[in-house]
């Protein structure tokens, strides 16, 4: 099920860049098994129920496992089941799951989704991730001069005690941790608006190799309604001496895996060439599925995807689809793309 590629002279206008969009003929040959990832909030999620028996059928018709690739953990993907179940759009079980940006993978067992314990174990054997390392690393660190704030900036926090109170060990400092969606396999920390996340995440690699601890990286930029919703205690973290000018917020994920893991390991499992795999995605978190076109396979880009994805895409052209469409409409565009019409 190999995918021949030629590139044509067509351009359209892609988010207002002009680009040279390839032609894709492929994925004609149904006896060799394949693997189709979906990214699910703003991608499959948005799909109708005619949309998602299509994109189900199409991927079935050449011999795909079909695999969630999601921010979400395994509770969260099933209360998002049932918001869709109650708008009459059934999301089926995938026959695999990678969770909370691959630090977790869940397999179809007769309808069933477990957890695969062999994930977990090469996780731990290729990182030696260990939180508590991680976590006292990042506070010795978080109390050097240059985290620090100085006595009248903390001074000009009214709810000061309060943020005390509530943040103990890192009130005073331009790093703090806090807890979004807690995993034995991932930290996360706020970074003031005035730390450069690259310097940072260079200097805590140095001090975590010196324990063979090997860790990737994620950031986040919420905006400031994103934070201003949160519950009181992220808040009091999130406090105006961290934030941007424009109330916005930097969190830096320190994980073991990310989606790329999870695909690499069911890619491995299943015998599946780099050829034979089709994702999509939108955002930020789906950049480690995009960078595996480097290796043969192929990603479909949404068009409303997040900057930073689409920047990516543009600079690395090879094996991507640079859609016009959104969401599931993408998905059904890159899959009239790449897939052999049956």
């Amino acid at each position: 099920m190999k995918v021949n590629l030629n590139t044509n002279n067509n351009i359209y206008k892609y988010n207002n860049y002009p680009i040279k969009q390839p032609t894709f003929c492929g994925l004609n040959d149904p006896k060799t098994k394949a693997l189709f990832v979906f990214d699910l909030d703003g991608t499959l999620a948005t799909a109708s129920q005619n949309q998602m028996d299509t994109i189900f059928k199409t991927a079935k018709a050449h011999n795909g496992d079909i695999v969630y690739a999601t921010g979400r953990t395994l509770k969260e993907v099933i209360k998002l089941q049932q918001k869709l179940k109650n708008n009459s759009i059934t999301l089926p079980n995938p026959d695999y799951l990678i969770t909370n940006n691959g630090n977790f993978l869940y397999e179809n067992i007769d309808g069933i989704l477990v957890e695969n314990i062999k994930y977990q174990e090469e996780l731990q054997n290729n990182t030696k991730f260990n939180r508590d390392i991680i976590t006292n690393t990042i506070k010795r660190i978080s109390q050097r001069p240059e985290y620090q704030y100085k006595n009248e900036e903390l001074a000009t926090l009214s709810n000061l005690e309060e943020i005390k109170l509530s943040d103990p060990e890192f009130y005073n400092s331009k790093i703090t941790y806090y807890e979004w969606n807690p995993s034995k396999n991932m930290a996360e920390y706020f970074l003031s608006h005035d730390i450069n996340p690259q310097n940072f995440k260079k200097e805590l690699n140095e001090e975590l190799s010196r324990h063979n601890i090997k860790v990737k990286f994620r950031e986040n930029h919420y905006t400031k309604p994103i934070m201003d919703a949160c519950k009181t205690s992220i808040l009091l973290q999130a406090n105006p001496l961290r934030r941007h000018k424009d109330g916005s917020m930097t969190a830096l994920f320190i994980c073991a895996g990310d989606k790329s893991t999870g695909i690499e390991f069911v890619k491995k499992q299943k015998n599946i060439a780099y050829s034979d795999i089709l994702m999509a995605g939108n955002d930020d978190n789906d950049i480690p599925m995009a960078k595996i076109t480097r290796k043969g396979a192929k990603f479909i880009c949404l068009n409303d995807a997040s900057e930073n994805l689409i920047n990516y895409c543009k600079q690395f052209r090879k094996n991507v689809l640079l859609s016009v469409k959104n969401g599931a409409d993408a998905i059904l565009n890159g899959l009239e793309t790449f897939c052999t019409k049956l």
